[in-house]
């Protein structure tokens, strides 16, 4: 126990006023002239014990009245432990009331039946009251306070040091500052919220205080300060911010900071000859500003901010609820476009996930805008969101913890003519929280990628550039790709940097210098796929010449010949995640790809960098496409054909057939797509073609409209750009042209979790701080109660109050009604 004010304990010798008034007070005995005196006598030592009794018993209450009122004003506090009686305490502590209530009553009603007189009936009332008393309280000791205080001492994990209110404190003020902290509730955010009581809260530390600020938006350390003022002035300047650290780890951070400046103030008291050894001269807390939105906590807490507070016993930590009960929303939580990269003229489709807690959607709409060249916001569509509604029960609106319901729409962007698109969805809307109700997105389109096709046999060429580029798209400007067949002797006339793959199909023996121009081509980020067919009939010319040298320097394989299989086999692609199939998901699977016939084969080894991507379904699992990383650019080689010489059906696949030819394009032009849409926080990049030569600098500019360069490390290929904490949209071109030679764009918007207000429970509190090792409060008020208990611990000064008030009580109806009782009865007697 601890006190508040311990000088106010001398009063207790003010006690011994009543022992004095009682002996000055004591009633005399009067003389009475009485013919049967003995008879007088003999009443005369029975009245005496009764009044002996009686007077002891108010002088103990008087004595106890002045000692709680000394003790009371005092203020002392306890460890903070639950000193309410439990369930089994307090039905004890009825239970012997009553007993002991119901026993007296029992034998009064006994005594009277017995009709005794006035006189002996007082005396045994006297002797009842204390025995039934004395009994009750034995039993009130041993069932009730003997449990009580061993649990309450069980409870106590360490006793109260010896503290006082004018202690100053060093604290450290978290904040959240995610997007959640943007809900509006009486047209304040969260955020506001969080401010206001922060503000008033520092006002009152007492002087001398410290406090350093730190929020979730942001790793940096602010240094402890003594000028309020300035703090004040930091805690107003807080925003909300879309990128945000999870706050276990800012908690962390600040339990570090608090640990590091208790060390260092305990190396400086060593110092000091008058400080007692492991004294502190700060009460050190923590406070913690947030709604507790579950999406600014990691999913998997750790364990170790509970195992720091199990050795950190001297600080407090206080978490200030300042979410919403029921919150209400409607909102975009993200978009997933078909593809982020197209050929101009084609035209992409948005899938929008749009999220509704205890609000409907009716006139409502998702409006979809994209800017043109002078970056005006134009309207292309728009659709209403009726069918979208709140699944929260209306019946249980006292829940914290609201149910979202979710649905998606779909929306599409055609013919998109500019090299750059950048757009946005929003909802019309009122709803509380804005930030959700805008998301963006960018487009880039770029011309047909240029192929070059290549083999002795045009036939064939053509047939695959016609599964690439077929006439009907090429007539209507919506292919995807640019397809140029060419013959093996125009090779090294071609300017092979133009484009963006080559496909071999049927190569023979290729030439030394056809083999290094690949192999520069690819290092530069090329892709090349050697599709192996019909050998021309010099299987062993073909053999010395892939397994050559200079040839190994770019395939991933060695030849070993051409076989057949008998009878036919197939492509083993079930349960194959290789990235080139996944597209087939979406499209029912590659049954059809694997369920044709395979004829002819190159039997091949793999070389050491060598991944095979696809097998036969022969004994062997002979590789049917292997692939090879080579510089920036890959090496995939297919070991039969895929044209109508005999070698396999694939290309009676119909829709498969072309998908996997589109597929396989995409795969190995992949290295030189760009992302365009992030979250915030993430780290963009872009890459520009080998075929140009890296620009010094770039300038970036950034939705609030500053301008950032960047520089370009010497040889580098692409460049990233770390600043993406801000959503809109991003814009990158080339700082020293003076025509814009490289630009792109990317949009950035908010994580979709930010759009989630359920809250974190009292039992996952539990695992991340610890039970019993955290206060959690909502207001004001409720955090000067639990700063209080936390600091001094639980106040008894109610509970003194209440038994002073009971003991004034039994003081006054001792000294009044048993004594008026009493005297009425010797009266009459």
């Amino acid at each position: 126990m601890s006190l508040i004010h311990p000088g106010l304990l001398v009063g207790i010798f003010l006690a011994i006023i009543p022992v004095i008034l009682h002996f000055l007070l004591r009633s005399k005995p009067k003389k009475l002239i009485f013919p049967a005196l003995a008879l007088l006598q003999r009443r005369k030592i029975q009245n005496s014990r009764r009044l002996k009794l009686r007077h002891l018993w108010l002088l103990l209450l008087r004595i106890l009245v002045i000692t709680v009122i000394v003790i009371a004003l005092a203020r002392p506090a306890l460890p903070p432990a639950n000193y309410n009686f439990s369930t089994y305490e307090l039905v004890m502590l009825l239970t012997i009331t009553s007993i002991a209530i119901l026993t007296y009553a029992f034998l009064m009603r006994r005594f009277q039946q017995q009709r005794l007189s006035q006189q002996t009936l007082n005396t045994k009332r006297t002797f009842l009251r204390g025995g039934v008393g004395a009994t009750a309280f034995l039993l009130l000791v041993l069932l009730v306070l003997w449990p009580y205080q061993r649990r309450i001492f069980a409870e106590i994990s360490e006793p109260l040091p010896a503290v006082a209110e004018n202690i100053p404190v060093t604290a450290v003020f978290l904040f959240d500052t995610s997007l959640s902290m943007d809900y509006r509730q009486e047209n304040r955010s969260r955020l506001d919220q969080a401010k206001e009581i922060a503000s008033q809260h520092l006002s009152n530390l007492p002087s001398q205080s410290r406090v350093s600020v730190l929020n979730s938006s942001s790793e940096d350390i602010s240094p402890y300060q003594s000028d309020l003022s300035a703090v004040q002035s930091r805690i107003k300047s807080l925003k909300t911010s879309a990128y945000s650290l999870f706050l276990d780890d800012r908690v962390r951070t600040a339990i570090n900071r608090q640990e590091d400046d208790f060390k260092r103030s305990q190396a400086e008291q060593q110092t000091s000859a008058s400080a007692p050894a492991g004294s502190d001269q700060y009460i050190r807390e923590i406070y913690l500003y947030t709604d507790l939105a579950r999406s600014a906590w990691r999913s998997q807490p750790s364990q170790l901010i509970k195992q720091q507070l199990e050795k950190l016993k001297w600080l407090g930590i206080y978490v200030i609820d300042v979410g919403v009960t029921n919150p209400q929303n409607i909102g975009i939580s993200q978009i997933k476009l078909s593809r982020e990269s197209v050929t101009l003229g084609n035209s992409v489709s948005l899938k929008t996930e749009i999220v509704s807690s205890g609000i409907t959607a009716e006139n409502t709409l998702l409006e979809l805008f994209t800017q043109n060249e002078k970056g005006q916001l134009i309207k292309r569509d728009q659709r209403p969101l009726s069918t979208v509604n709140s699944e929260t029960d209306t019946s249980e609106s006292n829940s914290t913890t609201a149910s979202n319901s979710g649905s998606q729409l779909e929306m599409n962007l055609p013919n998109i003519s500019q090299r750059i698109t950048q757009g946005e969805l929003r909802i019309t809307s009122s709803d509380p929280y804005l930030p959700d109700d805008v998301r963006y997105f960018t487009i880039v389109a770029e011309p047909p990628p240029r192929i070059l096709i290549v083999s002795p046999d045009l036939n064939s060429a053509q047939l695959w550039s016609d599964a690439l580029a077929p006439e009907k798209l090429v007539s209507l400007k919506k292919n995807r790709y640019q397809c140029q067949v060419a013959s093996l002797n125009e090779i090294e006339t071609l300017p092979l940097e133009q484009y963006a793959a080559i496909y071999l199909i049927n190569p023979p023996a290729l030439p030394e210098t056809d083999w290094r121009l690949f192999r520069e081509y690819t290092e530069n980020g090329g892709g090349v796929c050697f599709i192996l067919g019909s050998d021309g009939d010099a299987p062993e010319s073909m053999i010395v010449s892939f397994n050559s040298k200079p040839a190994q320097k770019l395939l991933p394989l060695e030849l070993l010949g051409s076989l057949k299989f008998i009878p036919p086999e197939f492509l083993d692609l079930e349960n194959n995640k290789h990235s080139l199939f996944s597209y087939f998901q979406n499209l029912g699977g590659t049954a059809e790809l694997s369920s044709m016939e395979v004829s002819r084969y190159w039997r091949v080894q793999p070389a050491n960098r060598g991944q095979v991507i696809a097998t036969y379904t022969d004994s062997r699992l002979s590789p049917a496409i292997v692939e090879q990383p080579v510089g920036q650019g890959k090496v995939v080689v297919i070991t039969t054909g895929v044209d109508s010489q005999g070698w396999s059906q694939l290309l009676f696949a119909r829709w498969s057939y072309l998908a996997f030819a589109d597929q396989l394009t995409r795969y190995l032009i992949h290295t030189k797509s760009n992302r365009t849409n992030y979250l915030a926080g993430e780290v963009a990049s872009y890459q520009w073609p080998a075929s140009v030569s890296p620009p010094q600098s770039f300038l970036l500019r950034t939705p609030d409209l500053k301008q950032l360069p960047i520089d370009v490390k010497s040889g580098a290929h692409q460049v990233s750009i770390p600043e993406t904490k801000i959503v809109g949209h991003y814009q990158l071109s080339d700082n020293f042209s003076n025509q814009t030679r490289l630009s792109t764009g990317f949009s950035v918007n908010a994580s979709p979790g930010e759009s989630n207000f359920q809250p974190l429970t009292i039992e996952e509190l539990d695992q991340i701080f610890g039970k019993n090792r955290y206060s959690l409060t909502r207001d004001m008020e409720g955090l000067k109660r639990t700063i209080r208990t936390g600091r001094l611990g639980v106040e008894v000064f109610p509970l003194l109050t209440t038994v002073l008030l009971i003991f004034f009580c039994l003081e006054h109806f001792t000294a009044n009604f048993f004594y008026e009782v009493d005297q009425s009865a010797e009266a009459s007697s």
